[in-house]
Formats: C-alpha cells, sequence, structure tokens
C-alpha cells in the first residue's frame, strides 16, 4: 500500500485522473505511484490531503505559531485541499488493507477548504482567536505548487464502512 498526498490528482479530483504534477515534489509522488502500480498491480495507492489530528499535525502548529505571534507568515486564502482527520485515515487505511481493494482511492475530507478557512476552524477549536490569522494569496507569492487540489473521494466512501469526515465537521467545537 502506498500513502501519499497528491500534489494534483488531475480534472474533478477523481480516482480515475492521473497525476498531473506541477513541481519535483509532486512528479515524485507521481513517479512512486506509477512504479507501484506497475509493479503491484493488485496493490492499493492511496491519495490524501492535509492530515489533521488532534494538535499534532504540522499545520496545526503553524496556526498556533501565528495566532499566538512566535512565527511570521500567512495562511493563503486561494490554496484549496480536502483535509482529513488522522482517526478517519488510519480506519480507512485498515479497512483497505483487509480487504481484497486494488488500485487508487482517494481519503480525504469531504470539504475543500483554503489554508486559511482551516486556519480558522483549528484556531476556533483550541480557543484562539481567529482574526490574529494572517491571510494572504499564494498566486501573490513565489512558492510553486497547484492553487487548488480537490480530492473527490465519492467512489471509495461507496466502498468503506469508515466515514470520512470533512474538516468543517471534525473541527466543530461542540
Amino acid at each position: 500500500m502506498t500513502t501519499y498526498g497528491t500534489e494534483s490528482p488531475g480534472p474533478g479530483g477523481l480516482e480515475t485522473a492521473l497525476p498531473d504534477p506541477i513541481t519535483p515534489y509532486g512528479a515524485a509522488k507521481a513517479t512512486a505511484e506509477t512504479a507501484v502500480r506497475l509493479l503491484h498491480p493488485t496493490a492499493v495507492v492511496a491519495r490524501t490531503s492535509l492530515i489533521i489530528g488532534d494538535g499534532g499535525s504540522v499545520h496545526e502548529k503553524i496556526v498556533r505559531e501565528l495566532a499566538t505571534g512566535t512565527r511570521e507568515g500567512v495562511l493563503f486564502t486561494d490554496d484549496i485541499r480536502c483535509p482529513v482527520h488522522v482517526t478517519d485515515l488510519a480506519a480507512a487505511l485498515w479497512e483497505l488493507a483487509a480487504s481484497k481493494a486494488a488500485g487508487v482511492f482517494h481519503l480525504a475530507g469531504t470539504d475543500a477548504v483554503s489554508r486559511h478557512s482551516l486556519g480558522v476552524l483549528l484556531a476556533r477549536r483550541d480557543g484562539l482567536d481567529p482574526a490574529l490569522l494572517p491571510a494572504g494569496r499564494r498566486a501573490d507569492s513565489r512558492l510553486a505548487g497547484a492553487l487548488d487540489v480537490r480530492l473527490d473521494s465519492r467512489a471509495t466512501q461507496k466502498r468503506l464502512s469508515t466515514r470520512l469526515r470533512g474538516a468543517r465537521e471534525f473541527l466543530h467545537k461542540s
């Protein structure tokens, strides 16, 4: 089983889309996916997105540091992803590994959100002031990479008993 975040799954974000990398990082992932599928046609290739947990992910740490002023930078309003909760991802991977499934599977959350919107959700969950999160546009930066990387997990979700929740749900503060 190969698992990685995809840089750009292609038009519509469907599992049937071929990778469409635009950076060396994305090209390396696409090469790995192709190699796995050629060498092990019965393997599961899992494409995922930003992985969020209960405070320990890189994105969660960045949001805390930006909100508390211990880090400089911005959260992009035009950089779209489909975050997945680590427990949902782990359960779905376990389920696929225990099955006779083969092929490409998208394991991402149901919500397409910008990194800034995700930061706002994280800040609210953690009791931080979302107004303290600086916003910017990735398109205005010199950073390479795809802006809109939506993964459509509906086909995979039909095969799983594990429900892949969206960020708005798993970050909702009760």
